[in-house]
């Protein structure tokens, strides 16, 4: 591998003492925690957030959806803005902006304003993720970047899996500002720590980003997501339309803010889609599992936060298991066969939302916490691995890409099938004769605040075919999650080892 230029800072990582390494290791991985942890931490709220603010159902999913669709927007560009000032500036600005983001959603009395802060958050987010996963890997030991990185990853999707419980605990006794409140302390000690270790200041010799390239980016994404969502046929053209147009320009530009060439590299193209594939799963999962716990099984957040431990409790048992593994065994014969038991247990959870049975539903979680450490771990370690340090954070931004767009697909999709079953059952409903038939749609796509008043108008009958209906809504969303997970295993399949030891 060619030297690095003369204008990169390329410390003498070598002899990195091993406190120094800990303490930059527990920064980004706090850091990482926080952004994976606020995807799913609403979604037990969302019902107590509508009844302070006053906000509709719409409203409410733009609540989640604003924040995922900024990252999947922008997430490439933070990438890029990490190359060029450096990981560790970027780094540390991200956090500064993530804290002050959180402080304001919080605060905030209004619709409007939640959703602003929540962008505001993504922006903070987009610039500490790529740079944390670059500084990670890139001052990992030798030998040790599976075992590392098992930890930088797997406590971020022990985050995103915790959200649900957290959010439920906080929001029954604090209030829901306090799943933004903290934040707080984890972004202070992570800037402190930051601060303390002083992670290598990588970056690129370039100076330039295309400013066409992130407009066409920032627009076609949220259009295309939201258009998916809203079962908007011109939204999705549009957004389609302007996400061709970016990708045919990242192949032309000298300054592209998405290096589409890395995805020549057949291994570093199975990583991705891996990562894309298991988060469209995954996330869509957690949170409809929460609406599908505190509807169809009248659990409150709290009660369906704690449900969800049989998923949660696989993930922190095999973070590092995984991460060794993959040191000794690399990427394909742990991903295999764990993207298999990912994707079936993603339908067997269909199952226990249709049959509506909790055992079921408990095997189910196991199986997925128990799977996807070892798809996701391996797939991004190995991402990061072929890229030289130079240009890690471009690569880390096209693997969360990746990643954060399977999110707002996965999220998109399954909402838009529960809102399908729910529109298709409500005329049908003979049990609900008499009541507003409005209310009965809105509380058939699993708007919690809804049921809630339907609990208290509606027959006893009405409203165990209502909760009967979310549940076969957010069933068959599981069974599409699962099928599009199963596409996984053909990705990890199709990964090919580094002809050269890094992609530069």
């Amino acid at each position: 591998m060619d030297s690095d230029p003369p204008d990169v800072q390329s410390p003498d990582i070598a002899e990195m003492s091993p406190r120094r390494r800990a303490l930059i290791l527990v920064a980004m991985t706090g850091s990482l925690s926080m952004i994976m942890m606020d995807t799913t931490v609403v979604g037990v709220a969302l019902a107590e957030i509508g009844r302070d603010l006053g906000l509709v159902e719409s409203q409410l999913a733009w609540v989640v959806n604003a924040y995922l669709l900024a990252l999947a927007a922008l997430i490439a560009l933070g990438g890029r803005i990490g190359d060029l000032v450096g990981k560790n500036r970027a780094f540390l600005a991200g956090v500064v902006v993530f804290a002050l983001a959180s402080l304001w959603c919080g605060f905030a009395d209004s619709g409007p304003v939640l959703i602003g802060a929540r962008v505001l958050q993504a922006i903070g987010a987009v610039l500490m993720q790529p740079a944390s996963s670059a500084i990670v890997i890139s001052t990992s030991p030798p030998g040790r970047e599976g075992r590392t990185m098992g930890i930088y990853v797997g406590i971020s999707m022990l985050s995103l899996a915790i959200g649900p419980v957290l959010g439920g605990i906080v929001t029954e006794r604090l209030g829901w500002q306090w799943i933004f409140f903290i934040n707080l302390p984890i972004a202070a000690l992570a800037l402190v720590l930051a601060l303390w270790a002083k992670p290598p200041a990588i970056r690129s010799t370039e100076r330039a980003i295309d400013g066409l390239s992130i407009a066409l980016l920032v627009a076609s994404i949220p259009l295309l997501v939201g258009g998916i969502q809203e079962v908007d046929p011109w939204m999705i053209a549009a957004g389609f339309v302007g996400l061709l147009v970016f990708l045919r320009r990242q192949d032309r530009v000298e300054n592209p803010v998405l290096r589409l060439d890395l995805l020549r590299d057949r291994g570093f193209l199975a990583d991705a889609s891996m990562l894309g594939l298991m988060q469209f799963a995954l996330t869509g999962t957690v949170i409809q599992l929460s609406v599908l716990l505190q509807s169809t099984f009248a659990l409150d957040p709290e009660a369906a936060g704690f449900a969800t431990l049989p998923l949660m409790i696989p993930v922190l048992l095999f973070v590092q298991v995984s991460g060794r593994l993959y040191d000794r065994l690399g990427v394909r014969r742990l991903a295999i066969p764990a993207a298999v038991v990912a994707a079936s247990a993603a339908v067997l959870l269909g199952v226990g939302s249709l049959t509506t049975s909790m055992t079921v539903l408990v095997v189910a979680m196991l199986l997925l916490g128990c799977a996807i450490p070892f798809v996701n771990m391996a797939s991004n370690t190995d991402g990061m691995r072929r890229i030289d340090p130079v240009n890690r954070g471009q690569a880390s931004g096209v693997l969360q890409t990746f990643r954060m767009f399977g999110s707002t697909l996965g999220l998109a999709f399954m909402t838009a099938i529960v809102g399908a079953a729910g529109r298709w059952n409500a005329d049908a409903a003979t049990a609900c004769t008499g009541i507003d038939p409005g209310l009965i749609e809105r509380a058939g796509r699993g708007d919690l605040a809804d049921l809630a008043t339907l609990v208290e108008t509606a027959p006893e009958a009405c409203v165990e075919f209502v909760r009967s209906e979310i549940a076969r809504g957010i069933g068959w969303g599981f069974v599409f999650a699962g099928a599009v997970a199963s596409l996984a295993t053909v990705a990890a399949i199709a990964w090919r080892p580094p002809t050269s030891s890094k992609v530069e």
